[in-house]
């Protein structure tokens, strides 16, 4: 069950970016360069929208997600923090800073960062699962089954919202 959602969830991370305007043009094209493998591509492209408008948060999120997937925690920390220094209240920065956290193995904090999250954003499938990872780690499987669930109903939710 758990591998799972993590195969429904997962990959899934770039659709969750709800973008208008030039900005957003410039994160999705980033964000689907990615998505077709092109790592590098993907972070020179999400790189020149940071330089063309460097006070797009979201930009930073992208940036923070891709720096992630790449392993490189620490400047992944610093995207999402930049992108909540921007941007006090947004969801999506607090998972991304959540996810480092994990990793890093600081659970009670990335614990406490995802709560922050879902609070300004309840229904984020990404940040479900995230929760869900911390719970598995911290031996709260039940917990860690509740987030699981919640994010796949999210993700069949935004799926359905779909064009």
């Amino acid at each position: 069950m758990l591998m799972l959602v993590t195969l429904v969830i997962g990959p899934g991370w770039l659709q969750a970016f709800s973008v208008s305007g030039n900005e957003g043009l410039c994160e999705k094209n980033a964000a689907a360069l990615a998505r077709d493998g092109k790592i590098d591509a993907g972070l020179a492209a999400i790189r020149q929208c940071i330089a063309d408008n460097p006070t797009q948060a979201k930009a930073h999120v992208v940036l923070g997600h891709l720096l992630l997937d790449r392993g490189d925690a620490p400047q992944a920390m610093a995207s999402f923090e930049r992108a909540l220094a921007l941007e006090p209240r947004s969801s999506a920065a607090r998972t991304g800073k959540g996810m480092v956290l994990a990793r890093n193995g600081d659970l009670k904090a990335a614990e406490s960062m995802l709560k922050e999250a879902l609070q300004l954003n309840p229904d984020p499938a990404r940040t479900h699962y995230e929760l869900g990872l911390v719970y598995e780690r911290l031996g709260d499987l039940q917990g860690a089954l509740g987030h699981f669930k919640q994010g796949i109903s999210a993700f069949e939710q935004e799926k359905g919202r779909q064009p």
